[in-house]
């Protein structure tokens, strides 16, 4: 009875987020940012963008390999879509790594494995983004006023010596042996599971970096996908421009916020109006991303994790 109350409740949870994200778009203020746009960049950005969740399932693969637990990736696949779906209405734009987090426990039985292996797939694509921008900033500084030169390379500096200290070094078990805290030994072995993947691992970084590889190829069609869709709406700026915005604007969806709605446009008007974009124009970029980045992946998603409900509901009245 409860597995069926649960199904229905999924069902339920997928229809109404659905119409939610429908109802919640801002169409009015979409138009004004889309008129006379170009379409061609835009599908082409729409593609790209949906063919990254399968890439990103594929670096979650390599460090779950690294910690032997086996999942076929047309599973982790699913689990990426639905949890797109759910970033579109959780707490931040990383509240569907939580979805991802429960349903690989429960298929894995290793509930810190199952945490440790999601959030280093997230930090191993943040942190390189971090880094491709430290990198070329050198090469398209010219194109920032040097104020926002010093703030993207300070932020991501941090960032990337930050995501070092957590993964590269052993700087986390020796602040453990320091200070005792509450639920130690499972936070022992949600950070081995992390560690499992670098240091600590049976072949040390091969995971980790399988997965900066995979992360690298994701993030430049990210920045790709966000030159496509300046380019639609007519904003021609150098791309440089892009790799240094482009970190900026992730981070953004960490904070409250509805699938990073409001926050995510907020920043993109402040930091494209230093390089002479318009507020209405930044805020039809970042609206226009959000439909292809999490809405369509998300809808997607929401199809399947709908499916997926209906199947099981189906399989337990036959029973």
């Amino acid at each position: 009875m409860r597995s069926r109350l649960f199904n229905i409740l999924k069902i339920a949870i997928s229809a109404a987020m659905l119409v939610y994200v429908l109802l919640t778009i801002d169409l009015g203020e979409l138009r004004e940012a889309v008129l006379g746009a170009r379409w061609g960049p835009l599908v082409l950005a729409a593609l790209l963008m949906v063919a990254s969740v399968p890439l990103r399932a594929v670096r979650w693969l390599a460090l779950l390999r690294a910690l032997d637990i086996h999942v076929p990736l047309s599973r982790l696949v699913k689990l990426y879509f639905v949890g797109t779906f759910f970033n579109i209405f959780l707490p931040t734009g990383f509240g569907g790594d939580a979805i991802r987090m429960m349903e690989l426990s429960r298929v894995s039985k290793q509930t810190p494995e199952a945490i440790g292996t999601v959030l280093l797939d997230r930090a191993t694509g943040l942190w390189v983004l971090f880094a491709v921008s430290l990198i070329a900033l050198p090469f398209g500084y010219t194109d920032l006023p040097s104020e926002t030169a010093v703030f993207v390379a300070t932020v991501a500096a941090v960032g990337l010596v930050g995501g070092w200290v957590v993964m590269g070094t052993r700087f986390v078990p020796w602040l453990g042996s320091k200070v005792i805290l509450p639920g130690q030994p499972k936070l022992e072995r949600f950070y081995r599971a992390v560690s499992g993947c670098g240091a600590d691992a049976a072949h040390p970084y091969v995971a980790l970096g399988q997965a900066c590889g995979i992360s690298l190829i994701f993030n430049l069609l990210n920045i790709v996908v966000q030159f496509l869709i300046a380019r639609g709406l007519n904003v021609d700026l150098p791309i440089g421009v892009f790799f240094s915005f482009t970190p900026i604007l992730a981070l953004s969806r960490m904070l409250p916020s509805i699938g990073g709605l409001g926050v995510r446009e907020e920043t993109s008007k402040q930091m494209y109006r230093t390089v002479g974009v318009s507020g209405s124009i930044a805020v039809g970029m970042s609206l226009t991303n959000f439909l292809l980045q999490p809405v369509l992946p998300g809808l997607i998603g929401g199809v399947l994790y709908a499916i997926e409900g209906a199947s099981e509901l189906r399989r337990n009245k036959s029973r």
